[in-house]
């Protein structure tokens, strides 16, 4: 790595993470509010509290993430620009796009992290912070489903309705259950068993009833020790996935849980612009460091709280320019992906432009 790399990548990182923990706290510290005054009606102990604030911190952070991207580069890169650290640079023969390229990588560096943060600790901490909240208010026990109830689809439609008292999700374990096939529109078989175990790659029951319709008779079969299938096809994983929020899925796990169930348009449209939001909203570090970039080599001396007034401003139209693309594509005014998108968009192609126009004149 050369040393103009190097130093550059050191002017980012104290910025950087400035502006990580400064808005990541704030937002923290919106969350703690929230949940002290919850605790307060049920008398939550302190330490419960500090667990609950803590579920906060991945989402929070992945918040605070891209903020600091733009706060790194309008601060950092403009510090360097306002002592003639960049015109020194270029004068000695080091090109924009030597200066720019560490930057830009940085960015996509972070939207990468912060897309593996959601994908894997977000979802988990939101579920655990409902399933704390839940035990906390009724104290259901946690790791059970009461009344699960879903809808099989296959190509032809709906193949099987499925419902339980219970489902417990450590032990792989329906109670009392009952499932309706489905062919053509026509109910073929009920099965009603007290318990629907998980074995090797399949849902099994010890004992039951299956009823089989014909026309118009009925053909009951009582079912004793043994093991006898389902029908279900589902692995455990799917089967609590299908139980989940999709406020609380990964990208990966709301796509599947989008393609397995049958939900109305709006609700689709509403589903999907947040599916493509959960990639989005990680990739503006990239954006913000290809629309920062330009801005802090700007010649002009700029003092910090200038570069931190800027980066408040874009932060807020980006979240409006996100509200925006959101109505739009949960209304099917456009598609989904363009309405998650629309933010990235526009100040993508402010910042491309900026960017190349920066580039030509230096070059």
């Amino acid at each position: 790595m050369k040393i103009v790399t190097k130093y550059i990548l050191r002017e980012l990182l104290g910025p950087f993470f400035f502006g990580l923990l400064a808005f990541s706290g704030m937002f923290l510290g919106f969350a703690l509010i929230n949940i002290i005054q919850w605790a307060e009606v049920y008398n939550v102990p302190f330490f419960t509290v500090l667990k609950l604030w803590s579920f906060n911190f991945p989402e929070n952070i992945a918040y605070g993430a891209y903020i600091g991207m733009l706060l790194a580069t309008l601060l950092g890169l403009g510090r360097m620009t306002g002592h003639s650290e960049t015109i020194a640079m270029q004068a000695g023969g080091v090109s924009f796009m030597k200066i720019a390229t560490p930057v830009l990588l940085t960015g996509l560096v972070v939207s990468m992290v912060t897309f593996f943060f959601n994908e894997t600790l977000t979802p988990m901490a939101k579920r655990a912070y409902r399933q704390e909240r839940a035990y906390l208010i009724s104290h259901k026990p946690k790791g059970v489903i009461k009344n699960y109830f879903f809808t099989d689809y296959g190509k032809d439609g709906v193949k099987r309705l499925v419902y339980a008292e219970e489902y417990h999700t450590a032990e792989e374990r329906f109670l009392n259950v009952m499932i309706q096939e489905v062919k053509d529109e026509k109910l073929i078989r009920t099965i009603k068993t007290k318990e629907l175990l998980w074995g090797k790659d399949s849902w099994y029951f010890k004992e039951g009833e299956i009823f089989y319709y014909k026309e118009d008779s009925v053909v009951p079969i009582r079912v004793s020790e043994g093991y006898n299938p389902s029908g279900l096809d589902k692995n455990p994983n799917q089967v609590s996935l299908l139980a989940q929020k999709p406020e609380e899925m990964s990208w990966s796990e709301l796509k599947w849980y989008l393609k397995n169930t049958s939900l109305n348009q709006k609700t689709k449209n509403r589903l999907e612009v947040q599916l493509h939001l959960k990639l989005a909203m990680p990739f503006a570090s990239f954006f913000f460091a290809l629309l920062g970039t330009p801005l802090a080599l700007q010649s002009q001396r700029r003092t910090s709280s200038t570069g931190l007034g800027l980066s408040l401003v874009y932060v807020i139209i980006y979240y409006l320019l996100m509200a925006l693309g959101s109505f739009l594509g949960q209304s099917g005014t456009v598609s989904p992906f363009i309405g998650a998108w629309f933010q990235n968009i526009i100040l993508g192609l402010f910042g491309g432009y900026k960017f190349l126009r920066k580039a030509l004149y230096l070059s």
